[in-house]
């Protein structure tokens, strides 16, 4: 089979592949993304974990201060 010419000269084939591959390529960046995005630890959890360590250290301030 040989690729089509538009009066112009452009082969529409390679264009269409082109196109393919293009496509291809943003679909795979889109999973690759997603796939990081639900890898990664949620907002929620990494802000308590903050919030923990912040009480804590308040704590042993609040203890170190009565205490001396």
């Amino acid at each position: 089979m040989q690729p089509v010419r538009t009066p112009r000269g452009e082969d529409t084939a390679a264009q269409s592949q082109s196109n393919l591959e293009r496509s291809v390529a943003a679909a795979l960046r889109t999973i690759a993304a997603v796939q990081a995005e639900r890898s990664a630890p949620p907002v929620r959890s990494a802000r308590l974990r903050l919030a923990t360590i912040y009480g804590v250290t308040r704590l042993q301030r609040r203890r170190e201060r009565e205490a001396g």
